[in-house]
């Protein structure tokens, strides 16, 4: 799943992890530094009491007094006895808490009252004079507590936001980053629907995307110019062949028509005109398919019968249908019109349904059906024929292009890319589906007003 998302929420999602794991790790080194930096200054406070208390123990007249003239932290609790055990002084609202814990010499605890905790220190044995004394004292964490409430209160607030801004700032950063990728893509869309002139707008700035961008736009250039001159090759090779040819089946018919040409002779010369007949087609249609690309082909469009279209290609068919045993039945509704150019539309029924009776079975059946769906006119030819390889459809609408060499070589191999063209000219789609041994079916939607808007 995580694969099929666009490269820009790819990189958001990248940037947003990073930021959000730097600033966990940052916000729990600080959180613990603090919290390590506040233990120790409270233990050097603590220590420091112990010292202030130690000062002020003396022995008068042996009596042993705590004089308590240096006023100790209001956050300090102590607690001082003798050593038979008896108290000599305390000071501290929860100072019942340090009688009960045990002695543990200059080690540092911490423990709980019933309202706060406290940081609990035991001195060793102190001898004062003749005397030996203990002392305890503790220092409240309240303050350190509530430091590092607030940091963590303050941490848990900011690092969504900051998450959030990451995402926000990191998708601004890869849309604009990705935007000639994005300009990339939709001029090689355009190419990919023929349209050559195609350029890929300058990027603003000079980093690799933006020699990327000149280097496609160079070898934009150039794809145009081999392709305008292979065109133009094809357009003068096919009009400097129709005389050529002309004059070769000019030529041909006249010699069949010559008295004593012998039966051999006749076919040997049907032969000819046969294939000349297939050239002058071949020729015809690479000038429609040539000249259409280039633009130079314009279109008269009229409202165009289709039912009347579509009888009359099954008129022009029906000899070679009667040849090869094909039934081709016409479902199309009388009246029903579309605006576009008629001999256009004539020749695109005409080459789907050539297509369907060459590569259908003898003794077969074609559908040429067509019907108004919405604003669309959608038609269809469908054949019970030998089917297509799923992966020779894409290529189908090639010029020349043949699935293998068992099928029959009687056409042009321009059929379909003239279909494919008079489809485009018209603003339509055109869509293919086939199975083996069960047959193909063609089908073209065209906008009924013969525009695509």
């Amino acid at each position: 799943m995580f694969n099929r998302l666009p490269l820009r929420n790819k990189m958001t999602f990248w940037y947003t992890l990073l930021t959000f794991l730097t600033v966990v790790a940052f916000s729990c080194a600080l959180y613990l530094m603090t919290s390590y930096v506040l233990n120790e200054m409270l233990e050097r406070d603590v220590s420091l009491s112990m010292q202030q208390i130690i000062a002020q123990i003396e022995d008068e007249n042996g009596l042993l007094t705590f004089e308590n003239e240096v006023p100790i932290s209001k956050n300090t609790m102590y607690f001082i006895t003798e050593a038979n055990g008896s108290e000599l002084a305390s000071y501290g609202g929860d100072i019942t808490l340090l009688d009960s814990i045990p002695v543990e010499p200059d080690v540092y605890r911490t423990v709980q009252s019933s309202a706060e905790r406290w940081l609990l220190l035991d001195s060793g044995v102190i001898t004062v004079d003749r005397f030996q004394i203990r002392i305890r004292v503790a220092n409240s964490l309240s303050s350190n507590d509530r430091v590092l409430s607030t940091m963590l209160l303050v941490f848990l607030i900011s690092i969504p936001l900051i998450v959030l801004l990451s995402m926000l700032g990191g998708q601004l950063i890869a849309r604009r980053s990705l935007a000639p990728i994005g300009q990339i893509i939709h001029s090689a869309d355009r190419i990919a629907r023929g349209d050559m002139t195609a350029r890929i707008p300058a990027a603003p700035s000079r980093d690799e995307l933006g020699e990327l961008t000149d280097t496609l736009n160079r070898m934009l250039q150039s794809v145009e110019a081999t392709f305008m001159r292979e065109k133009r090759f094809t357009s003068d090779a096919s009009h400097e062949l129709r005389t050529p040819v002309a004059v070769l089946r000019a030529y041909t018919e006249s010699l069949r028509a010559e008295v004593g040409t012998t039966m051999e002779q006749k076919a040997e010369l049907n032969i000819m005109l046969a294939e000349c007949v297939r050239m002058q087609k071949i020729i015809s249609q690479l000038l429609t398919i040539t000249r259409g690309q280039e633009g130079q082909y314009p279109l008269c469009m009229e409202a165009v019968d289709l039912h009347a279209v579509a009888e009359g290609v099954a008129g022009t068919l029906a000899e070679r249908l009667c040849q090869k045993g094909t039934s081709l039945a016409v479902t199309v509704p009388e009246n029903l019109l579309l605006y576009a150019d008629q001999s256009l539309m004539t020749e695109m029924l005409l080459n789907l349904a050539e297509n369907a009776l060459q590569y259908g079975k003898p003794g077969g059946h074609i559908d040429l059906r067509a019907s108004r769906e919405s604003e669309h006119i959608v038609i269809q030819v469908q054949d019970d024929g030998v089917g297509i390889p799923q992966d020779a459809l894409p290529h189908i609408f090639e010029r020349f292009y043949r699935v293998d060499s068992a099928r029959d070589r009687s056409g042009t191999g321009l059929g379909l890319s003239i279909v494919d063209w008079i489809v485009k000219a018209h603003h339509g789609t055109l869509s293919v589906e086939s199975k083996l041994g069960e047959g193909t079916v063609f089908t073209v939607t065209l906008p009924q007003s013969g525009n695509g808007d």
